[in-house]
């Protein structure tokens, strides 16, 4: 692996953000496209409302012929009709909220403030304005108007919207097709029985659960035994379908590190091999013609912290997305803390009211303090001695920010 060694995270970043391109657009259905990013701009096919609708329960009348006497209700109109009604002087017509104003009205009295008697109704609150309750053709949309530019991300109520106009495919930005392949003989499914000098398995579902956090649902994952001739094969055949390629495990220097040998004898180029970062420091970041690939450490809180650290930014610069870094905030410590200088560390954090506090068990073999932490306190590599109430950069995680 001839690329660059023991690189800062600051230009690790940057290597990644250089060599992580966004994916072609496709059109996709409307419902399966929340959390995607648009491609193209839309045009309103249609005014919304499309038509004068009421906004309450109650009658629809013509208020500036008669604004106190009683009225004659002449019908009915339920949402979903557009009868053919044309309102004459002291008429009016029962009506329901979405269904078409009849002609000749000019206001809706909400049904709270009117009294019945048979065919007659009556006003009972003076305050009715005249054109109150009545929702205009337009007034929210105009026919040909473009109502979302390329960038827009879908939310719900994106979705929502888009849905109101009666469109049912939209232009965005595919999302990455990705490929894990977990190494190691040792490891076991959850939910099996261990045998002596095996474990759990346990940084494929962390990585598919990461992954799936960021609305990617196309997620290959294959587990590969410390044996060079298997993994050439896995990793051969998740070449021909991934856009993105993660490796968990094998990438430091041990005789058994499997996908450092094959990366060392692959043609694949290396664009960096090692950070100074704690933890996490044996990580591979490398491109083959059709995929991007990382070769991310085996221990549990460093893939994780990797991922955040790089790979979330490739699946968002992938996705058409502007913003690709974690959110960050400045807050004060809310403890002392002493690190090794020449390193930049990442330590899983809890906010607790205005300051923030590293959690108990920062080996990067625990995921204990993982599963409390809601973000990282990212301490730069001049470092090394952190007073309680000394503001730090703080990262947001996906899950921290709800």
């Amino acid at each position: 692996m001839n690329g660059p060694h023991f690189i800062s995270f600051e230009e690790a970043v940057d290597s990644v953000h250089r060599h992580s391109k966004r994916l072609p657009a496709t059109e996709m259905p409307l419902a399966q496209a929340v959390g995607c990013i648009l491609a193209e701009s839309v045009v309103a096919p249609l005014d919304l409302p499309p038509f004068d609708n009421s906004a309450m329960d109650g009658y629809a009348l013509r208020l500036r012929d008669n604004p106190s006497a009683p009225y004659r209700v002449i019908g009915e109109i339920p949402a979903g009709k557009d009868l053919d009604i044309t309102l004459q002087p002291g008429e009016c017509v029962r009506i329901f909220t979405g269904a078409p104003i009849p002609r000749g009205a000019d206001t809706v009295v909400q049904q709270e403030w009117t009294e019945r008697a048979e065919e007659m109704m009556s006003i009972v609150n003076g305050d009715l304005q005249l054109g109150a309750n009545i929702r205009r053709r337009g007034t929210h949309v105009n026919l040909g108007e473009t109502v979302m530019q390329p960038g827009y991300l879908l939310t719900p109520g994106a979705i929502g919207f888009l849905a109101s106009m009666g469109i049912d495919r939209v232009s965005v930005y595919r999302r990455p097709r990705v490929a894990i392949l977990v190494t190691g003989s040792e490891l076991m499914p959850p939910g099996t029985t261990l045998q002596p000098g095996q474990i759990y398995e346990s940084n494929g579902q962390c990585l598919e659960a990461a992954l799936s956090e960021s609305g990617i649902k196309s997620i290959h994952l294959l587990q590969v035994p410390d044996d060079l001739q298997a993994f050439s094969q896995a990793f051969e055949a998740a070449e021909q379908e991934a856009d993105l390629i993660l490796v968990s495990g094998g990438i430091s220097v041990g005789d058994h590190d499997i996908a450092r040998l094959y990366f060392e004898a692959s043609a694949m180029e290396t664009l960096f091999y090692k950070v100074r970062q704690r933890p996490g420091k044996p990580l591979f970041f490398g491109r083959t013609p059709k995929a991007l690939v990382f070769g991310l450490p085996g221990n549990p809180a460093s893939i994780l912290t990797s991922f955040y650290q790089y790979v979330w930014p490739v699946l968002r610069i992938m996705g058409g997305y502007q913003h690709t870094v974690l959110p960050r905030l400045q807050m004060p410590l809310a403890t002392d803390y002493t690190k090794k200088s020449g390193l930049t560390f990442f330590l899983k954090a809890k906010i607790t009211g205005e300051k923030v506090m590293p959690l108990d068990g920062q080996l990067s073999h625990i995921m204990r303090s993982y599963a409390e932490a809601d973000c990282l306190i990212l301490l730069d590599e001049a470092g090394s001695e952190y007073k309680e109430n000394q503001v730090v950069t703080v990262q947001l995680l996906p899950h921290g920010q709800q």
